[in-house]
């Protein structure tokens, strides 16, 4: 297949979003509240950022709360045919130190009733006088609608066996039985240096994790991170993310997966106007059936503005390019925040966005498409009337696209009162409507500083299903879900 040319629009300076009258927007019921598990002291900084759904009204969610002791625990809420059921906290493997902390990761679910989950728990040996801390990576599994408990993912053999930091960073599962997960972990090299490791599960089956094969000139400590991954079939997949090079300079970082073979990652070619400390990234990737994958980070420009960056790959091939962003400051700042915020419906049609600085120094969000292959026009993400800004901790976080030219996106904003709301914009035939606030439960009036619309899902045109974290008290967050409709 002929890899599509890539170009770039420019909005001039000051341009508005501008919504025809026709454009339709989605139904939005009140939120529902979900419960966690008793007793509790709510979510950790409304750190319930996960979402995975089979099907229409059967989804799991996973974040961490606050135990009695207010210490981080990991937590399941499942949907089963449009019921929420009672949320089971995760157990961690045998041997666990259960008075750390345990954080969740990421979770997938290729069916219903079967969901796989990734996080992070600590083991604590005493040896002697000396106690040996060591943070481990655990995977979950769901059988039959059960959630079982974790077990241990066998890390790289040059692990380090004392004192070792590893971290999960993403899992998905191209079908039941077959998941992903990558991260980072720290090697026993006589130089000290975080890696980034990948672990397969093939028919049911964990793998042990294998070592990141960097591309050359990497740094002896390239200090990986490895972001997201995406699968278009079983051992088929790309994960992307950053590492440093022999100057220390970061690049962005493409790994690919063939036919279950993990192939030397790729250092992305920049735009022509990255600088030579261009501190290159990637957190987010989509891909869809065929192979075609869109990535999205941010990189550094030759003035030092911090502008986002955009891949699209068609057979293999990647190249980066810039995204112009509407009105921005001199320095914009852009930020893209690593959960949802990037989704195609098919090869070269996808849409996109996250937050920048704008020339009168307020924070905004942005959306951008991707059709056949050329990236359009950036727009401001459109607030309601009397709204302040998107501010520091706003703008779009997460993205699905059920149809060419039909998306929805999950974002937050600061209102007159000064509090951050939730929102959710739709997309049709191409255009985006104004976005619509989401009515919190219980007269609730804030997503909070941690909180928002973290995962959007479609499953048509009209059914999405949207979960995040909100303020139920001044001080306690909660999650929340809604199913959207005509």
């Amino acid at each position: 297949m002929r890899v599509p040319r890539l170009a770039i629009a420019f909005l001039a300076l000051g341009a508005a979003l501008v919504v025809p009258a026709s454009a339709d927007a989605l139904s939005l019921p009140q939120a529902t509240a979900l419960a966690l598990p008793t007793p509790n002291n709510g979510l950790d900084q409304g750190y319930l950022p996960f979402q995975s759904c089979s099907s229409v009204g059967n989804c799991a969610v996973t974040g961490m709360y606050l135990n009695a002791q207010s210490v981080d625990a990991g937590v399941f809420e499942d949907e089963v045919k449009g019921v929420w059921q009672t949320p089971v906290t995760a157990a961690i493997p045998l041997g666990g130190d259960t008075s750390k902390s345990v954080t969740m990761n990421g979770v997938s679910c290729p069916a219903n009733n079967s969901c796989v989950a990734v996080g992070q728990y600590v083991t604590a040996v005493k040896n002697k006088t000396v106690t040996i801390v060591n943070e481990q990576v655990f995977v979950a599994s769901q059988l039959g609608g059960v959630w079982q408990r974790g077990v241990a993912l066998a890390l790289p053999s040059n692990a380090m066996t004392s004192s070792e930091v590893a971290i999960p960073h993403a899992i998905t599962c191209a079908s039941a039985g077959n998941c992903t997960v990558v991260g980072t972990y720290t090697t026993d090299s006589t130089v000290f240096a975080t890696d980034g490791f990948l672990a397969s599960e093939v028919k049911g089956v964990w793998h042990q994790a294998v070592e990141l094969a960097l591309p050359r000139g990497a740094n002896a400590n390239p200090f990986v991170s490895l972001s997201q991954v995406a699968c278009w079939s079983g051992g088929n997949c790309t994960a992307v993310g950053s590492y440093l090079d022999t100057n220390n300079v970061a690049h962005a970082l493409i790994v690919p997966e063939l036919s279950g073979s993990w192939r030397r990652g790729l250092s992305l070619s920049l735009p022509a106007n990255a600088s030579a400390f261009a501190g290159a990234s990637l957190n987010e990737v989509t891909c869809t059936t065929n192979g075609s994958c869109l990535a999205l980070g941010s990189f550094n420009t030759v003035s030092g503005a911090v502008q986002p960056l955009v891949a699209l790959s068609t057979s293999g091939r990647w190249s980066g390019l810039q995204v112009r962003l509407p009105h921005a400051a001199r320095n914009p700042e852009a930020l893209t925040f690593g959960f949802d915020g990037v989704a195609c419906a098919s090869p070269g049609n996808c849409a996109f966005g996250g937050q920048f600085l704008d020339a009168n120094g307020r924070y905004q969000g942005f959306l951008d498409n991707v059709v056949n292959g050329f990236v359009q026009p950036a727009q401001v993400l459109a607030l309601p009337s009397g709204a302040l800004q998107a501010g520091h901790n706003g703008g779009v976080v997460s993205l699905s696209c059920p149809a060419v030219g039909q998306c929805v996106a999950g974002a937050a904003f600061i209102n007159a009162a000064k509090n951050y709301e939730g929102l959710v914009v739709s997309e049709t035939n191409g255009v985006w409507s104004p976005g619509q606030v989401i009515a919190l439960p219980s007269g609730a009036v804030s997503v909070g500083v941690g909180g928002g619309v973290y995962s959007a899902q479609c499953f048509s045109t009209s059914a999405c299903q949207l979960t995040g974290s909100y303020l139920a008290t001044a001080t306690r967050y909660e999650g929340f879900t809604l199913l959207t409709s005509a």
